[in-house]
């Protein structure tokens, strides 16, 4: 959520980054809503402070025995009473109303975002690893596996429908080794291991700024007349695990990591990357989560995404790391980087992991602070995250970038250790 103080005395400025992100900051509702607000909580004010003027005086009035007086004040004081309660209803109303506008209203890019339209208006900070060259036509994953017989889109949908994948033999094991590699990466770069639920409730997901707006890209669950959230990443809960909590400074930088299933209804991508595996409704994903100092949040986050980029470098993949324009970034980001994997068989660069801050703006929805020795004040702490990284779409590298001419797909060197075998061959098998 952004700072209410900071908006009110920016308006303008909140208006202008908020219409990067394709949000009509409607300035004179936020004034009128504002506005009246404060007038509420004056006139309560003026009203309590006279009820209290009003109750030291009875005991004196009692004693000199004014009753005449004396009635007089106490009518005052049910007729300010009962005032009171009008104006609290009233101002309850308004706050709500302000707050369920807020929740949909996304954060405000800083101020180094590259300004943008879209995805074309990206900024490319470089291409690392080796591109591979084929003296043959690369194949798409889909088709590698399903002439090994080891991925099966019809049995994924016979199952549950469309964007649902079966895996079978090898590429079931590579799925397996590719998650224990990941898992130690995490642990490499200093991340603690923590594991999850899967399903959290409307206050959590609503934490993270997956609710309000998104809830049609959510699956749900209701059972026993209670409500839940299947997540669309680790995230969520891993950032809720400090929900209405005040951390210690000395703690920060705190880093987790965590492999869950993933569940995303991928409303908006309607006839997009309907082929293979690359956009499931179901997948997994290791995810990095830190919760840092304000004032070392972008350190954190070059880390952060030095740590997914140091994956790709092991497994010798050729990829690129890309700042997202204003219009391409997300909902609850103020800052993220790309890194855009090289994928010969579609002849594209498609993203594998996204590394965002979100400075204060999850922790506010979250109520996630720390105490600041120097100010001895609470403060909110700054989010960040970056996949690190989703299996399937790592998979679906290695096997274009590893396939060999006559089909088969060599095993990854820094994989062998989890998968101690050369390559997948033609008949999908391990040898």
């Amino acid at each position: 959520m952004n700072d209410l103080k900071k908006m009110v005395n920016n308006l303008q400025q909140y208006k202008t980054k908020l219409a990067y992100k394709k949000f009509n900051l409607d300035v004179d509702y936020f004034k009128e809503l504002t506005s009246s607000i404060s007038e509420i909580r004056n006139a309560c004010q003026v009203l309590q402070e006279e009820r209290n003027i009003g109750s030291k005086k009875i005991g004196a009035l009692l004693k000199e025995n004014k009753h005449e007086e004396l009635e007089k004040i106490k009518d005052m004081m049910t007729e300010h009473s009962d005032k009171i309660k009008n104006y609290e209803v009233a101002l309850r109303e308004k706050e709500q109303e302000l707050e369920n506008y807020m929740l949909l209203m996304p954060n405000i890019p800083t101020d180094s975002v590259p300004v943008g339209a879209g995805e074309e208006d990206n900024v490319v900070k470089g291409y690392f690893g080796t591109k591979p060259n084929f003296d043959f036509e690369p194949l798409e994953h889909h088709i590698l596996g399903e002439k090994m017989g080891i991925l099966d889109m019809e049995r994924g949908a016979k199952l549950s429908g469309s964007r649902f994948a079966v895996l079978y033999g090898a590429m079931a094991r590579l799925d397996m080794a590719v998650k224990n590699f990941l898992f130690d990466c995490g642990i490499e770069h200093g991340y603690t291991p923590v594991y999850v639920p899967f399903m959290v409730g409307r206050n959590i997901a609503t934490g993270t700024g997956q609710l309000p707006k998104f809830e049609e890209d959510m699956f749900k669950t209701e059972s026993n007349g209670k409500e839940l959230f299947l997540i669309p990443t680790a995230e969520v809960p891993v950032t809720n695990l400090y929900n209405n909590e005040i951390l210690k400074e000395d703690d920060l930088t705190i880093k987790h990591t965590s492999l869950t299933p993933c569940f995303r209804v991928e409303a908006g991508s309607a006839g997009r990357d309907i082929k293979g595996i690359f956009r499931q409704h179901q997948f997994d994903k290791v995810e990095m989560v830190k919760f840092a100092h304000p004032e070392t949040s972008y350190e954190e986050l070059e880390s952060l995404t030095a740590d997914a980029m140091h994956i790709l470098d092991k497994l010798g993949l050729h990829y690129r790391k890309v700042a997202l324009s204003t219009g391409d970034l997300g909902f609850a980001a103020a800052f993220c980087y790309d890194i855009e994997v090289w994928l010969p068989g579609q002849n594209a660069y498609r993203e594998i992991s996204s590394c965002s801050n979100f400075e204060d703006f999850q922790a506010r929805r979250a109520n996630i602070r720390f105490k600041n020795t120097k100010t001895g004040k609470n403060e909110y702490v700054h989010t960040l995250n970056g996949s690190g990284l989703p299996i399937g779409r790592l998979i679906i590298a290695i096997m274009e970038n590893y396939q060999q001419k006559d089909g088969s797909i060599l095993i990854p060197e820094a994989l062998k250790k989890y998968l101690p075998y050369e390559k997948i061959d033609t008949k999908g098998n391990l040898v």
